[in-house]
């Protein structure tokens, strides 16, 4: 992901906020509502035209079983569906006469953080495609539970990687993706690609060959060519880059395309020649897929014009923004014989794209932005489970596909709370997270 820029809102003037808190309290006064009757329901409730995710009595998604299931990058998943619970939530009303004072409260110790509660390690490997993306190694410990305790299908890094040597050693059947920072895109159209593409490969391989927790290595993060030349300029870098990282005893991620693109079928066609040789060079190929403010929103069938120019993909479930990647493999890559080319999604997230629209999106930067919302349409009793049932859903979709590794979700590392990508951050959710990847066995 690259940056992006929070929009200023208008605060409101003082004396506006006076008249109304004086209106307010003077209305309360007058006619205060009885206390509320009845007996809360059980989650999920369904308030909006894509049904919530079932969920099992922990409060987890209703999962998938795999038995048996290989290691990755090729899993055939044997999909079976899991009864629906009852489970509940039941939130106590709390009131007291109006205008009744309160007394202050008793001053108490602080009380120590709670320790967070994982699941037990399981035995073999999830199968849960879900895994993490680390922007910093700044939460080493958790992101380490994770990975001890659920024995993920995928992981990445992006710079400071050697840490995934430790992913390896615990879990030796993950898959792992590393990435530096630093692009020369001005090479575009100036240089040759193939020459750009050596010199690109020899200025990092001392970094690459130090660092052989890294299964797979990406390149140019989010590059979005502007013209058809741009777009044949970046397949032969591509191409060339998969095949010298093969020749030195090294794997590479082609593409690592931003959410959305290749906008049209036909720049897919002209990026062909990496996806050719990224298959013939044992490379993979890796995309971003975000949404808002669900996964689901956009997706559909016969939604063909998802990607101008594309064929229709009949009842196959693909979106304009998540489950994308299915109409290049179905209507692009199968039909050439290129369907078994390994695919990671190297970002996966909800990110704000646009307020409104037919999803009501109430608009926001990161998962952070849309809790209380998914709270409020019924996808979980807290933001932090409501955003692991979502993750779900994309899961269970995922496992359908035996061509996709996995995902690894946007991102860890990012605790300060003046971090760009803090709205982001999945420290709060990731132990609820290994319970529901540890549930799929």
């Amino acid at each position: 992901m690259k940056k992006t820029h929070r929009l200023a809102l208008r605060q409101p003037r003082p004396a506006r906020l006076l008249l109304c808190a004086l209106f307010v309290a003077g209305a309360l006064a007058a006619c205060r509502a009885p206390a509320p009757t009845g007996t809360p329901g059980a989650y999920p409730f369904i308030l909006s035209a894509t049904p919530p995710p079932q969920v099992t009595a922990l409060g987890y998604p209703v999962g998938t079983s795999v038995p048996g299931a290989t290691p990755p990058p090729v899993v055939t998943p044997n999909l079976t569906a899991a009864p629906q619970s009852t489970y509940t939530l039941n939130l106590p009303y709390v009131s007291a006469p109006m205008g009744s004072p309160t007394p202050p409260p008793t001053a108490t110790a602080p009380h120590p953080p709670p320790t967070p509660v994982w699941p037990d390690p399981i035995a073999g490997q999830t199968a849960s495609k879900l895994g993490l993306h680390v922007i910093r190694n700044e939460d080493y410990a958790y992101a380490m539970e994770y990975v001890r305790r659920v024995h993920p299908r995928v992981m990445k890094a992006m710079d400071d990687v050697g840490w995934l040597a430790d992913v390896k050693a615990a879990s030796p059947s993950t898959v792992t993706i590393g990435r530096f920072n630093g692009q020369a895109e001005h090479w575009v159209g100036t240089a040759d690609p193939v020459a750009a593409a050596d010199a690109y490969v020899a200025t990092n391989l001392e970094r690459y060959r130090a660092n052989p927790g890294v299964d797979y290595w990406e390149g140019w993060n989010e590059y979005n060519p502007s013209s058809n030349e741009d777009w044949e300029w970046y397949a032969r870098f591509e191409a060339e880059r998969a095949c010298v990282m093969q020749a030195n005893g090294l794997r590479a991620a082609v593409g690592d395309f931003a959410v959305g693109w290749p906008n049209t079928y036909e720049q897919m066609g002209l990026f062909l020649p990496a996806l050719e040789a990224a298959h013939r060079c044992g490379g993979i190929l890796t995309l971003h897929e975000y949404n808002s403010p669900t996964f689901q929103c956009g997706v559909g069938v016969n939604a063909s014009g998802a990607i101008p120019g594309a064929p229709s993909v009949g009842d196959v479930v693909v979106g304009y923004n998540t489950l994308r990647y299915r109409i290049w493999y179905d209507g692009y890559l199968k039909p050439r014989g290129l369907g078994d080319l390994p695919l990671v999604i190297s970002e996966l997230g909800i990110q704000g794209l646009a307020r409104g629209g037919p999803c009501n999106d109430p608009g926001g930067v990161g998962w952070k932005d849309y809790g209380d919302w998914w709270v409020k349409q019924g996808y979980g009793p807290d933001p932090e489970r409501a955003y692991v049932n979502l993750l779900a859903w994309y899961d269970d979709e995922m496992r359908k596909d035996p061509y996709v590794i996995g995902a690894t979700i946007f991102t860890l590392g990012a605790l300060n709370g003046s971090d760009q990508w803090h709205r982001f951050d999945l420290h709060d959710v990731l132990p609820l997270l290994a319970f529901y990847a540890a549930g799929q066995q």
